[in-house]
């Protein structure tokens, strides 16, 4: 740690003891507590104010750190660490935000002047200048989890219906295929957006050759539970079966030309896009009834739903 980090610590520590002293004077002395509250929120844009500007000191250094990596897959370890160390500081930028909005607002109201620091003569203004810094600090966290080497893993979210009967007989099976990194936070988050994202491609309509519009396969394929977390499990209901979930270190790739089941190893790297397919097979026929694939960004679990359907070309349901 650096004299100047050290330095930043000392005067957020000093902000936080003040803010108690603060608190407690509100409680002890009531007749007061329009200055006290006053000089709580004083140091509570303090506090903010060389908090972001220690976590910019920080996401700087660590990039400079992972920009000297020669070999990033030989730093996985202090990889992991940058990277609950940035989602930390995420989680903070969380907290002062609501803090900072409580205090905005009730400058606003009470038009509280200051005289330090200057050249901010409200707290307002003072409020406004730290949330500004807000734009810098999520530019060099976007490009520190760019370039983190991370370990990545294939999946494919399937769901499956099977009807079977002496007379008749229906398979069909669903799949979405890509990447992702192997935290588990964002696992938990992949499999969601997965199931979603699938079900939605099932139950929207195809385009035939002709230009015709045809009803997706929302009937039989889909049921609602499928919808609702843990987002896998099974279902039977007389000679029908559904199951639904997510397999992790697989892909099963149907394509028009050859069938095919590739056991992917786990990565080690950097990566920009990825390759999201979907794709729908029919067992009793051996077919594959419709495919499509796009490209996304490597991150694209961190879009927007807005962004990744229309990413994917669905709407909402």
């Amino acid at each position: 740690m650096t004299w100047q980090q050290e330095a930043k610590r000392n005067i957020i520590h000093r902000a936080e003891e003040r803010m108690d002293y603060f608190l407690q004077q509100i409680k002890d002395r009531p007749q007061l507590t329009a200055i006290w509250t006053y000089w709580f929120h004083w140091y509570r844009v303090r506090r903010a104010d060389w908090q972001t500007r220690l976590w910019l000191q920080e996401l700087r250094a660590w990039k400079r750190e992972i920009r000297r990596w020669q070999k990033p897959e030989e730093q996985l370890d202090r990889g992991e660490r940058i990277r609950r160390n940035v989602e930390a500081v995420q989680d903070g930028m969380t907290v002062i935000s609501r803090e900072l909005q409580e205090t905005g607002r009730l400058a606003r109201q009470r038009k509280w002047h200051i005289r330090f620091p200057k050249p901010q003569e409200t707290m307002s203004r003072w409020v406004n200048l730290v949330r500004k810094r807000y734009g810098q600090l999520r530019y060099w966290i976007k490009l520190i989890l760019e370039e983190l080497p991370r370990p990545w893993k294939s999946f494919v979210y399937v769901i499956y219906y099977a009807y079977t009967s002496p007379g008749a007989e229906r398979h069909l099976e669903a799949h979405l295929e890509g990447e992702c990194q192997r935290a588990e936070k964002v696992q938990q988050i992949v499999k969601r957006l997965a199931n979603r994202l699938l079900r939605l491609w099932v139950a929207s309509p195809t385009v035939t050759p002709d230009g015709k519009e045809k009803p997706g396969y929302a009937v039989p394929l889909l049921q609602s539970e499928m919808a609702k977390p843990p987002y896998e499990g099974r279902k039977v209901s007389g000679q029908t079966l559904w199951q639904w979930g997510v397999q992790w270190e697989s892909a099963v790739n149907y394509t028009l030309k050859e069938n095919r089941v590739v056991k992917a190893e786990p990565k080690v790297q950097t990566k920009e896009k990825v390759t999201l397919r979907l794709e729908l097979f029919d067992f009793d026929f051996s077919q594959l009834r419709r495919y499509n694939e796009y490209e996304v960004p490597a991150l694209w679990w961190q879009l927007s739903e807005k962004e990744l359907l229309n990413r994917l070309g669905l709407k909402e349901a």
